[in-house]
């Protein structure tokens, strides 16, 4: 055997170890990734080791690249495994970035790649946001979604290409079954090998259908209302409007029509509508009783969602959104005005309340802690109608029994964080429960927590505020 033939067996073995020794390692990591978060963490970041070590040796391998991306972009959605990295959410999402554009490089027609780009891209944006809460901040984060978006019509359209391919053959080998594929080779030629021959690597993806356009189709359209959150100041609503009706609209009521996962739909239209009633409503193009039809009309009351844990979660967070965007958007307004609103927020919060109830009644529930917390924030924002100079009636004679449902829903929200390994929500609801503990006048446990975390603990408060949980008055007692 030549050096030559030798040098290349021995590539192949190296390659196909290491590919081999990562995908032990990701096993190893799912594993233990419920269980053991340290342990699943240090078998996921082996083998991301045997991926960058992979690369050395064979920089355009799109396999090891792929696998190196959709690793790192699993592995910044896992809040238990990021505890056990040196790297926050942000820095982990731009080093996934960077490794995405790395296998784009190698081949940009992968619509799987076309797709997690885009993701990671939306998900920089969301995680972003928190932390530069700043008109540039809202430049750089539009600007990551509107390359998410373009990443997303690239994928769609060679989705779609690839489907009609698909059933093109389909038809031709319906239609003529005798015709088969003409051999390239001589006798003999298909069991022989050139010792010297290229290697060459392939991918196996999964066949296009439906179901492929419908997710793209839906996470664009995601994206796109994800915009108008994150980038409300500065967006222009009427690209937003146009985007919608000449790139989406068409597709989602073709599969709406036909598709067996209309109400999956039909939640994700509902969402982007209300989020462009609010986005409206800040920019002063619509006024409140405008911006109440419109969600009341996306998220009618007829669409069955009784059994859908999300779509009871989007909905309530929908009359929330609306309910603080009222406030923020009418201060100063005269008495039969202030209890006007509060009358309208009272309603809408009891809604997302009866909404959160329902979900955490469904025995296939995800979080459960994330849904008695929001229980716990809808009480405390109906306790908070019942204060000030116009008090809501209702709230205002409720209010021993809000205040002591918020506390328990806070409290059951932080042992099931405990019990099910949510940390940020376990942290986020004992601060909770200690903050109405001290607004009943019971500070002992905040003080604690003050001593033990102060930044966490004033941080989460501020949150509360910017939440319309706790008003000025709730503040001084802090």
């Amino acid at each position: 055997m030549s050096g030559f033939s030798q040098v290349i067996i021995w590539s192949r073995f190296l390659l196909v170890s290491r590919d081999c020794l990562a995908v032990n390692d990701e096993e190893a990591g799912e594993k233990w990734r419920a269980g053991d978060a340290a342990k699943s963490t240090r078998f996921f970041s082996r083998a991301l080791d045997q991926y960058h070590a992979g690369l050395e040796l064979f920089p355009r391998n799109f396999d090891l690249a792929y696998n190196r991306a959709r690793l790192q972009y699993d592995l910044a959605q896992q809040p238990r495994l990021l505890n056990h990295l040196p790297f926050t959410v942000v820095e982990l999402l731009e080093v996934a970035l960077e490794s995405h554009r790395y296998a784009l490089d190698i081949n940009q027609d992968n619509a799987d790649l076309l797709f997690n780009t885009a993701q990671v891209l939306t998900s920089i944006a969301e995680a972003s946001t928190e932390r530069i809460p700043t008109e540039n901040g809202s430049m750089e984060n539009l600007q990551f979604l509107q390359e998410a978006l373009e990443f997303f019509q690239r994928c769609l359209s060679l989705q779609s290409y690839q489907l009609t391919q698909r059933e093109e053959l389909e038809t031709s080998v319906m239609t003529n079954p005798s015709e088969q594929p003409i051999s390239t080779f001589g006798p003999n030629q298909e069991s022989q090998t050139d010792a010297v021959e290229e290697e060459v690597w392939t991918s196996i993806e999964e066949p296009v259908t439906d179901d492929s356009l419908i997710d793209t189709l839906m996470a664009q359209l995601g994206t796109l209302t994800t915009i108008m959150s994150v980038a409300r100041p500065i967006v222009n609503l009427g690209w937003i409007e146009e985007y919608y009706c000449e790139m989406l609209q068409s597709r989602v009521e073709l599969f709406s029509k036909s598709s067996e996962r209309l109400g999956e739909i039909r939640l994700m239209k509902a969402k982007f509508w209300t989020a462009l009633a609010d986005a409206k409503f800040h920019h002063q193009n619509i006024g409140i009783l405008a911006y109440e039809h419109e969600l009341n009309i996306s998220f009618d009351r007829n669409f069955d969602l009784q059994r859908n844990e999300q779509g009871l979660i989007d909905r309530a967070d929908a009359e929330i959104t609306f309910c603080n965007s009222i406030l923020e958007t009418n201060r100063g307004i005269s008495e039969p005005e202030v209890l006007q609103l509060s009358s309208i927020r009272w309603r809408h919060v009891t809604k997302a309340l009866e909404d959160l109830t329902a979900a955490s009644k469904l025995p296939q529930a995800d979080n459960l802690a994330r849904v008695h917390l929001r229980r716990g924030d809808c009480e405390l924002m109906r306790y908070g109608l019942g204060k000030g100079p116009y008090p809501h009636e209702l709230a205002a004679k409720s209010t021993p029994t809000l205040i002591g449902n918020a506390e328990i829903y806070y409290r059951g929200a932080a042992k099931l964080g405990l019990i099910t390994g949510a940390a940020e929500e376990e942290r986020e609801a004992s601060v909770k429960e200690a903050v109405v503990a001290k607004l009943c006048g019971n500070p002992e446990k905040y003080n604690s927590l003050l001593l033990n975390n102060r930044e966490l603990t004033l941080e989460i408060v501020r949150d509360m505020q910017d939440d319309y949980l706790l008003s000025n008055l709730d503040l001084e007692k802090f």
